[in-house]
């Protein structure tokens, strides 16, 4: 333990004091004043989020309420409930949904959430002929029309059962790939995405085979993988060996509203596909791509293969991203998905843990941004302020 020098004098240590001060006003005033220029230094409208935003229980939950389900997100493929009956549950947000078949083979997306006491209907995966509350038995069809609730004849005699089916969910396909939108109000797919349609149409993804998935988690929040995956200037640096190959600076990015395309071609022309190549893409959609439709599906592109890549956020700190690879049928993706692994799971998601471990530090602040590789992140700020508001200090 630490002893004071009784020798020292009172005026002394009244100078000490002061000197200590001082020195704590000039690291204040000297912080408060970068943090005043940093915008100045900063393209367009700036880093805006501030770092609770990556480490607060609270404003995940805003997310989870506010974000994720006024977009359109990303469930599952098509191949994964291909039959009649075959269903998904999962959530987005706080809301819990089921996509599935119905007995003609159409997509269905419905609350996961029985209309006589809200439990829980379905976990999972499965296949099943009529959706059954495990609570009091009451039971629906693939329609999501209530079929029968126990006793109802003599408990229930004002319920008209065509009043209580279960809440039906906004759910499109797009390129194989299944998208919810839990609370109804972005419109339609289409109008959503917008130019970035067509943008990977013409991939044909629905006509590829997927090859490999998998997840991994790392310990960072969600967003800092997103602004690392729309960073274009830390691909020299950061990946300096694993996409060492490729042109940096003949690449390119359009902002597509909330949405984003990146193209960049290799250094060799001539190098060879991983895959076999899909002969049909044009000169731009056979560049090497990185995409992001907002808020948190990352898209990949070559010239003989495509990718996803879902954030889903399982904690302020704690992110899993879960891929699939897609190309033409009986390819092996083993040497693809070692590149693949690297550039992300290894380099990127540790740039991400790296942020957060300083996040929480009162000294942490971002300085200046490059003005073109790295404007995408304050546009991703200034799209994600649509939906989550910084609250208002007191």
């Amino acid at each position: 333990m630490f002893a004071p020098d009784h020798n020292i004098s009172h005026d002394e240590m009244s100078a000490g004091l002061h000197v200590v001060k001082n020195m704590a006003a000039i690291i204040n005033n000297s912080a408060n004043n970068t943090h005043k220029n940093n915008k100045d230094l900063q393209p367009g409208g700036g880093y805006q989020l501030p770092a609770e935003a990556y480490f607060d229980e609270g404003w995940l939950d805003r997310e989870k309420r506010e974000l994720f389900p006024a977009n359109w997100n990303f469930i599952c493929t098509e191949s994964d409930i291909s039959e009649p009956g075959s269903y998904l549950a999962t959530e987005v947000g706080h809301y819990p949904i089921i996509v599935l078949r119905d007995e003609a083979g159409e997509l269905r997306a419905f609350h996961n959430i029985c209309r006589h006491r809200g439990a829980r209907l379905l976990e999972d995966t499965g296949n099943c002929s009529r959706i059954v509350c495990p609570y009091h038995r009451w039971q629906y069809g693939l329609d999501g029309s209530l079929q029968n609730a126990p006793q109802a004849d003599k408990e229930l005699p004002d319920m008209n059962k065509a009043d209580w089916g279960l809440m039906p969910v906004p759910v499109e396909s797009w390129m194989g790939m299944v998208l919810v939108n839990p609370d109804g109000k972005a419109g339609s797919l289409e109008d959503w995405l917008g130019d970035l349609k067509g943008y990977m149409d013409v991939f044909r993804v629905d006509q590829l085979t997927e090859l490999a998935q998998g997840e991994y988690t790392f310990n960072a929040n969600w967003k800092f993988y997103i602004e690392n995956h729309i960073d274009w200037y830390h691909l020299w640096y950061t990946h300096a060996q694993t996409l060492g190959s490729l042109d940096h600076h003949k690449g390119y990015y359009h902002q597509l509203g909330s949405h984003w395309v990146s193209y960049e071609p290799f250094k060799d022309p001539e190098r060879a596909d991983p895959f076999k190549s899909l002969e049909w893409l044009d000169d731009e959609a056979r560049l090497n791509g990185a995409h992001l439709m907002f808020p948190n599906l990352a898209l990949f592109s070559g010239s003989s293969w495509f990718g996803i890549g879902h954030l889903v956020p399982d904690a302020p700190d704690l992110t899993r991203m879960q891929y699939r690879f897609f190309a033409l049928d009986g390819q092996d993706p083993t040497l693809f998905l070692e590149g693949f692994k690297q550039v992300t799971q290894v380099e990127d998601a540790e740039m991400a843990a790296r942020l957060q471990s300083t996040v929480r530090s009162p000294a942490f602040n971002v300085g200046p941004l490059t003005q073109n590789y790295e404007k995408p992140i304050t546009e991703f700020h200034d799209n994600y302020l649509k939906y989550v508001s910084i609250p208002t200090r007191t």
